[in-house]
């Protein structure tokens, strides 16, 4: 049927990066290239100042180690939550977590009830336009009309 092949669709689909996620690779890929940076920095300066092998590689693994930012992963997910619950106020539903950033940065929803899918075709009936909502009517040629 086709709502199977639908079903069958969308249980394929690879989950696209949110844009939150993309920003945080990007930080933890910068967080990383810095950290190694200044830890082979510190250890070439160590071995050039004479210091042992083992004392000059402690300094390289503890700048590392240093950098790492703790308190990152528990701070988004914290702040996430709390923006899920206040949508879940409004009677949003997320599965995912990481969509919260997603759905907050969305100002246009189109739904459609029925129609779509049954006559392979969408219609708009309400405009949201000038912070109020207006009935829309099709022309012949199918413009669209506020009535």
């Amino acid at each position: 049927t086709m709502m199977g092949h639908i079903a069958q669709l969308t249980g394929t689909l690879d989950g696209e990066k949110t844009p939150l996620s993309s920003e945080i690779n990007h930080f933890v890929t910068f967080i990383t290239a810095f950290a190694v940076t200044i830890g082979v920095i510190f250890f070439v300066v160590a071995m050039a100042t004479g210091s042992t092998f083992t004392n000059s590689f402690s300094y390289l693994i503890g700048i590392i180690a240093a950098n790492v930012p703790e308190g990152l992963l528990p701070t988004l997910t914290v702040c996430l939550t709390l923006t899920a619950h206040r949508l879940k106020s409004k009677n949003c539903l997320l599965q995912k977590l990481e969509a919260v950033e997603t759905l907050g940065s969305t100002s246009v929803i189109c739904t459609d009830k029925t129609g779509t899918l049954t006559e392979n075709k969408m219609s708009v009936a309400h405009l949201w336009y000038g912070r109020q909502i207006h009935d829309a009517t099709r022309a012949d040629n199918g413009d669209i009309f506020m009535a």
